[in-house]
């Protein structure tokens, strides 16, 4: 390898490198913020998850959302519901019971985090709603609570995972 292609590969792993660090140094330094909100109750979840109306720990068996049809795997906790056209997956425990939520649309949010928003501007919200890093950078614990969101090549986040530990 050349000499200029060797410099171009190792300046795109050091911006990588830098990118990561970057959001690692600025979620620990939110850090205290978010300690301080403590756990989430679950009565409050309804105001925060703007997902069709999709709750958690609810029983309601979504088979069909604004008209759209799901489709039904299994998995290893229950089963999960995917709806491709609104770009949302609901799993569903045991006993049949809402345990996760996932999300890749733009207009739906879990804690004020939508699909679309940059990373940096998320963590803010992510630690105000009482989330600490789990597992840097982008999986979030708050009690029970796992929120877990996917970043596309850049700093935008591409889809907001909220699911039940327990």
């Amino acid at each position: 390898m050349d000499e200029p292609a060797m410099r171009a590969g190792s300046s795109c792993f050091g911006v990588a490198m830098n990118l990561h660090k970057t959001i690692l140094l600025l979620l620990l330094s939110l850090l205290p913020a978010g300690c301080r909100s403590g756990t989430i109750r679950p009565e409050t979840l309804p105001s925060q998850l703007q997902v069709y109306g999709v709750q958690l720990y609810s029983d309601r068996d979504y088979k069909e959302i604004s008209g759209v049809a799901a489709t039904e795997e299994p998995c290893l906790r229950g089963y999960e519901r995917s709806f491709d056209r609104l770009q949302i997956t609901i799993g569903y425990d045991f006993d049949r019971n809402i345990r996760k939520i996932a999300t890749r649309h733009p207009a739906t949010s879990l804690f004020g985090i939508s699909p679309g928003m940059k990373f940096t501007a998320a963590g803010q919200r992510i630690l105000n709603a009482g989330f600490t890093p789990y597992i840097p950078p982008l999986a979030f614990r708050n009690g029970p609570y796992l929120l877990t969101v996917q970043v596309d090549g850049g700093d935008a986040i591409a889809g907001v995972t909220l699911e039940t530990l327990d």
